[in-house]
C-alpha cells in the first residue's frame, strides 16, 4: 500500500522540482525579455513619427514644387 503512495509522492516532487526550475529559467531571462520589448515598442513610436514628418515633409515639397496641394490633400477637399 504505501509503495503507490511513495511513488506518487516521488512524481509530485519530481513535477516541482520541473516547475521550480522552469520558473528560475524565466525569472533570469525577464530582465533581458523586458528589455527587447521596450526596444521594439520605441522603435514602433519612432518608425511611426518619422514617417509621419516625412509625409509632411513631402506635401510641403509637393506644395513648393507644383504650385498646388497634394493629391491626397486634394482627395480629401473633394470629399
Amino acid at each position: 500500500m504505501s509503495d503507490p503512495v511513495a511513488k506518487a509522492a516521488r512524481e509530485v516532487e519530481q513535477a516541482r522540482e520541473q516547475v521550480e526550475e522552469k520558473v528560475a529559467e524565466l525569472a533570469e531571462r525577464a530582465p533581458a525579455e523586458a528589455r527587447l520589448l521596450a526596444k521594439r515598442i520605441v522603435f514602433a513610436v519612432v518608425s511611426a513619427i518619422v514617417l509621419l514628418v516625412v509625409r509632411k515633409l513631402i506635401d510641403k515639397v509637393w506644395e513648393r514644387v507644383t504650385g498646388e496641394l497634394p493629391p491626397t490633400k486634394l482627395h480629401r477637399e473633394e470629399a
